[in-house]
């Protein structure tokens, strides 16, 4: 039996609610792609200090290492890249930023990261 006046009702559900299950599911992959774009960040800036701390090394070491920390984890992850790397007053300075890659279209989220550590002392000498 048919209820009058409820015909087509499945399909006006079905026109609100599928656009809608499918922003939630792309907010959902958005914001999974947004917390691994944030992880590739933070291991190059991580690296990039490791690499300009020790005795021996430099801000051009630790800006090498992060790009190539960058380019290993997943360089779409994190679209525009910008590192910037110092050594100076015996402390190493990282820092990693960029953008998620984009899903949804529109939604630019930004990701910083930063690292820093103390530079290892020089040995004077045998």
């Amino acid at each position: 039996m048919r209820r009058h006046g409820q015909s087509g009702a499945l399909t006006a559900e079905l026109v609100v609610v599928k656009p809608l299950l499918l922003l939630l599911l792309s907010a959902i992959v958005q914001f999974a792609l947004y917390e691994r774009g944030e992880h590739v960040a933070t291991s190059a800036a991580q690296e990039a200090v490791a690499a300009t701390r020790v005795q021996g090394g430099s801000a051009a070491a630790g800006h090498a290492r992060a790009e190539a920390v960058l380019r290993g984890l997943g360089s779409s992850l994190l679209v525009d890249p910008q590192i910037s790397v110092v050594r100076a007053g015996g402390q190493a300075h990282a820092n990693v930023s960029g953008y998620a890659e984009e899903l949804v279209p529109f939604l630019h989220l930004p990701i910083h990261a930063v690292a820093q550590g103390p530079v290892e002392p020089s040995r004077g000498g045998p």
